[in-house]
């Protein structure tokens, strides 16, 4: 999560891993590679809900995380293609989204849906 973003006060949560305002795809994918391996062996789920947001987006007007379309289609990859190969299954859910161009926000959805529809076809 951005730490620097609304709310200031953070809920706690059993996995906190924080980003800083203009993080961007380097250290945001970094810390989504070196952190997934531990979560998946911790907590071992049956299911994942991955919450697909679109507010890390460089050009989102509420976020500020600094991600590329680019960027965030790998996260997306990341997320999808562990999970298929570790055979749990995924449910995206698909959340955020304010960037200046309502056309981006639906790219970047539209992305998510391409990314799991390729990981499907490689796994079958």
């Amino acid at each position: 999560h951005q730490m620097d973003n609304y709310p200031a006060q953070k809920p706690s949560s059993s996995v906190d891993v924080g980003l800083w305002t203009g993080d961007g795809d380097e250290k945001y994918l970094s810390r989504l590679r070196s952190n997934f391996p531990r979560l998946y062996q911790d907590f071992q789920p049956d299911l994942i809900f991955y919450l697909a947001g679109a507010d890390p987006y460089e050009k989102d007007q509420l976020g500020g995380l600094r991600l590329t379309m680019e960027g965030l289609r790998e996260r997306d990859m990341i997320v999808i293609e562990e999970a298929r190969k570790l055979r749990i299954p995924v449910a995206i859910l698909f959340a955020g989204g304010y960037a200046t161009q309502v056309k981006d926000t639906v790219s970047i959805h539209l992305n998510t849906v391409k990314v799991a529809q390729n990981v499907q076809r490689k796994y079958s």
